[in-house]
């Protein structure tokens, strides 16, 4: 098996070629999606299961979700109790 699809293809201009400028660009990207999913695992509380190894992305946003439906909900809940007693 050859490596051919691995090397670029063209005139080299002495530039890196295409993938290393793609990996510089995407660095401030993955950083900032780091720094992100850093502070909603700060907001979102942790549940009784622990996941090996750190938390997963899945189960962070998974939990996430699951943190935005109950907060919902109980928005709904004080809203109608506010209703009903008349604040």
């Amino acid at each position: 098996m050859t490596r051919k699809s691995m090397v670029a293809v063209g005139k080299s201009n002495g530039r890196s070629s295409g993938g290393m400028v793609s990996l510089r660009r995407r660095r401030p990207f993955q950083l900032m999606v780091l720094r992100r999913l850093r502070e909603l695992k700060k907001i979102v509380p942790a549940t009784s299961r622990r996941s090996r190894g750190g938390t997963d992305v899945d189960a962070l946003l998974r939990r996430a979700a699951e943190y935005i439906c109950a907060l919902e909900l109980k928005v709904a809940v004080l809203r109608k109790l506010s209703a009903i007693y008349g604040a």
